[in-house]
């Protein structure tokens, strides 16, 4: 195997952590690590002296995050809240000519990289974003399931579920996107577009242990529609659920009030939201589920299939398995593509979830 560098840049966090370790064990590349406590870097993962190395790196310093990018071949962005950072570091990156994997980034990144598309695909990188679990693995798994089930896909219900608790920023960015109104609420894909749903949907719905009974809420992002365009999908639904009817409504408080006026409102959003997402249900250990219902064709006949795929730790962990899966198939598969994607486009769905599989998460399929 080519040994090549990946670097990840916000190691100490919740989201980079897990993408450190997840490197450490299945690659033998090796690993630089990037944030601004070297000394906790340092004790979080002494084993990288043998794989790499440990940098102070300041995200909003020219010099310091060049030099990060420039001794790296992929650089992989665990660090937060994504609406500050902004495209800092994915500039960085295509500057020093270096692959770019952001664990979080998504329809706003995208664009402003686009801009920059001619230079990066002149150099033969690939950028991918949106690569943590919602959006990300929301998209690579059914994408995942329409390559290796269908020939054509009639319908699709994807359902997220999960307990767990959201750093500051992931609660931020969340505030922020409320602010933005990414995401489009009480809709569905069908026929090529998104349209507003008319009729019933489900209010509640019934997953596989330990999920249970939850209330659901019906949204489609930028990234879940262009997966299903891409495939193409005749109708396809995402629910989003909540176990917790406090999270919920402080979500609705916060857009009715609009409470993300200034950065002080932005701030204290995000941190009663993180307080109620932090509040457990009892004897139920944190998880992360997709469970997935699809219909249609495969070789001349007609399948239903039934999908589940349970992570049994929180979402943040998951996320950072997630990018460290895509930065492991650019860096090791053979580049058939570049430019600036979503991660189901810009890597082969198939591979990455097969990875996950061998890496606790479990996929039972009916």
């Amino acid at each position: 195997m080519d040994k090549k560098t990946i670097g990840i840049l916000g190691a100490t966090g919740y989201v980079g952590q897990e993408a450190v370790r997840t490197l450490l064990a299945f690659t033998g590349h090796n690993i630089v690590l990037g944030g601004r406590n070297i000394t906790k870097i340092c004790q979080l993962f002494p084993e990288t002296t043998a794989k790499g190395d440990c940098f102070q790196v300041d995200i909003y310093d020219r010099q310091m995050l060049h030099r990060f990018c420039g001794n790296c071949d992929i650089v992989v962005n665990c660090a937060g809240p994504a609406n500050k950072i902004s495209d800092t570091i994915a500039q960085a990156a295509i500057e020093q000519r270096v692959h770019y994997v952001d664990a979080s980034g998504g329809e706003v990144l995208l664009q402003q990289l686009r801009r920059r598309e001619q230079e990066i695909v002149k150099n033969n990188l690939l950028f991918v974003v949106a690569s943590g679990v919602y959006p990300g693995l929301s998209e690579l798994f059914p994408a995942y399931i329409a390559e290796k089930y269908f020939d054509d896909m009639d319908s699709l219900e994807l359902f997220f579920a999960g307990q767990g608790a959201f750093s500051l920023n992931a609660a931020y960015d969340i505030v922020c996107g409320i602010e933005a109104d990414s995401g489009s609420g009480m809709t569905c894909y069908q026929h090529g577009a998104v349209k507003r749903i008319s009729g019933n949907f489900h209010t509640s719905y019934t997953l596989p242990y330990p999920a249970g009974q939850l209330d659901t809420y019906p949204v489609i992002s930028r990234e879940f529609e262009q997966m299903a365009k891409c495939y193409p999908i005749q109708s396809a639904r995402f629910y989003n659920t909540y176990a917790n009817k406090a999270a919920f409504h402080t979500l609705v408080m916060i857009k009715a009030m609009k409470q993300y006026k200034t950065e002080e409102q932005k701030k204290a959003s995000a941190k009663k939201l993180a307080e109620q997402f932090d509040i457990r249900r009892k004897a139920i250990d944190d998880f992360t589920m997709f469970h997935l219902i699809a219909a249609g064709n495969k070789s001349g006949r007609r399948v239903r299939l039934a999908a589940n795929l349970l992570y049994r730790s929180d979402w943040n962990a998951l996320s950072g398995k997630v990018a460290a899966n895509v930065a492991r198939m650019i860096i090791e598969g053979k580049q058939e593509k570049s430019g600036c994607f979503f991660a189901a486009e810009g890597v082969e769905a198939a591979k990455v979830v097969e990875a996950l599989t061998e890496q606790n998460i479990e996929l039972k399929l009916h």
